[in-house]
């Protein structure tokens, strides 16, 4: 009775410490779909996703030409662009990679501190014409 007894309470320890640590981050819920995006059920078949929907990590999703995907995993969002297909767990992290903050193509600058009043200054970068024009003084030139 006693070997019985104590058998339950680990069990029901193990199932609660599971329970407790699960990671919650391995469910990937739909929070949005805009265009065709689809989800591979078997070999070969697709379903469409929809909101709501709980993606399993390993779930091979295809997003469609001008089609979004975005997914919530635990506390971050993922946006999975067009014409993508894979494991939702392989493009959701690469979404997030990407994610990065820096500077983007066309972003102004919010400050400087160079004189606006200091016009066009030459610099010590060689380019084409500079090489020529300096080439020019080395050579003597007969006019007609």
């Amino acid at each position: 009775m006693k070997r019985l007894l104590f058998v339950l309470l680990l069990a029901s320890a193990m199932i609660s410490g599971a329970a407790i640590f699960a990671d919650s981050s391995s469910e990937y819920v739909v929070q949005s779909v805009t265009g065709s995006v689809v989800r591979e059920v078997s070999a070969g078949k697709f379903e469409p996703v929809t909101e709501g929907l709980v993606l399993a990590p390993s779930t091979v999703v295809n997003t469609g030409v001008n089609s979004v995907l975005v997914v919530k995993i635990g506390d971050r969002v993922a946006t999975i662009k067009a014409m993508q297909k894979g494991p939702v767990d392989k493009l959701a992290n690469s979404a997030l990679a990407v994610a990065k903050p820096g500077i983007k193509l066309g972003a102004n600058a919010s400050s400087s501190d160079v004189n606006a009043e200091a016009g066009q200054t030459r610099t010590n970068v060689s380019t084409a014409s500079t090489r020529a024009s300096d080439a020019t003084k080395d050579l003597q030139w007969a006019e007609e």
